[in-house]
């Protein structure tokens, strides 16, 4: 079966050589390697020939350009270009390391699995994020989606509702173009992993196909990875909801709709948290509930994206 590993890049360059030296030095190799680059991005052109013309193995690495802005309007060219029977998807700020392929892979031995994720272990400069989850990549049944892919998992490997744009693959047949309707970078490997498993595939988590991720800044973004900024809220609160209108039956409205507004999460507070936060008297607690508001509205009416974010 052959896999296509797919990397969007944005000046990026040193992370991205990195990235690229880890994936060579696995225990399968991709048999192809598709680098997507800002045809603006000079930086990052002349690292990837510099690499090319260091590394033995230039024959699996292809560059293909794209002149628009934003993440997805790079995967999506990515995807044009890809030829593998599996495609796989990491960041350039991520270094995969030496398993992680291969054990990505062996799950597709199963025809009934459509995706396949692992674990990304951050790096914040020298210290290492640590924890431990016993729920990852779920979908619950009032619309919250929990994460936790970067938490050390003892349960092991698991069928799950979602995967992580940092660490996951599909089968190509069943990869749709990535949802421009997606206004921000936290929910467009969502969007995909209910569209695959919506179609009747299961979606698998190996804790141990790990790659270190170095979180690095956003380019692209107006709010950068500034998680309060309202900003970012405003495209959080949009995409959450905007995935959950496209996958969940109507009816199911009636349950999260309440739960966004009323409850949310740390990073969209609804009242009650907003409420909680003014307690703690947040100075930007209004903002950020502003910010849930619009930003939900604005899915529901099917607005634009503002210009500037």
């Amino acid at each position: 079966m052959k896999c296509s590993l797919l990397i969007p890049s944005y000046r990026r360059g040193p992370a991205l050589r990195d990235c690229l030296d880890g994936v060579v030095a696995g225990t399968r190799l991709p048999d192809e390697v598709v680098i997507v680059l800002r045809d603006t991005d000079a930086e990052s052109h002349a690292i990837v020939s510099d690499w090319l013309a260091e590394t033995a193995n230039t024959g699996l690495l292809r560059v293909v350009e794209v002149t628009e802005r934003g993440q997805i309007a790079a995967i999506n060219r990515g995807l044009e270009a890809v030829t593998g029977d599996v495609v796989v998807l990491t960041d350039d700020d991520a270094v995969p390391r030496e398993q992680w392929l291969e054990r990505l892979m062996s799950h597709y031995d199963d025809a009934g699995v459509g995706g396949v994720g692992g674990r990304d272990v951050v790096h914040h400069g020298d210290t290492v994020y640590r924890c431990t989850a016993h729920c990852a990549g779920r979908l619950t049944w009032y619309g919250k989606f929990i994460g936790n892919h970067h938490c050390d998992y003892p349960a092991g490997v698991t069928d799950v509702d979602h995967l992580k744009g940092v660490n996951m693959s599909f089968r190509r047949e069943l990869i749709r173009p990535f949802e421009t309707r997606i206004w921000g970078p936290h929910f467009n490997d969502t969007d995909q992993s209910l569209s695959v498993s919506g179609r009747g595939y299961r979606l698998v988590y190996d804790p141990g196909a790990i790659v270190d991720h170095y979180p690095a800044d956003r380019p692209d973004s107006a709010a950068g990875r500034d998680m309060a900024d309202p900003r970012q809220v405003y495209l959080d609160a949009h995409d959450h909801c905007f995935v959950l209108m496209k996958h969940l039956a109507p009816w199911r409205r009636i349950l999260w709709l309440p739960y966004l507004l009323l409850v949310g999460s740390r990073r969209c507070p609804g009242l009650l948290i907003f409420m909680l936060e003014v307690l703690r008297l947040r100075a930007e607690a209004p903002q950020r509930f502003g910010a849930v508001i619009a930003g939900t509205l604005a899915a529901l009416t099917n607005r634009e994206k503002p210009e500037g974010l």
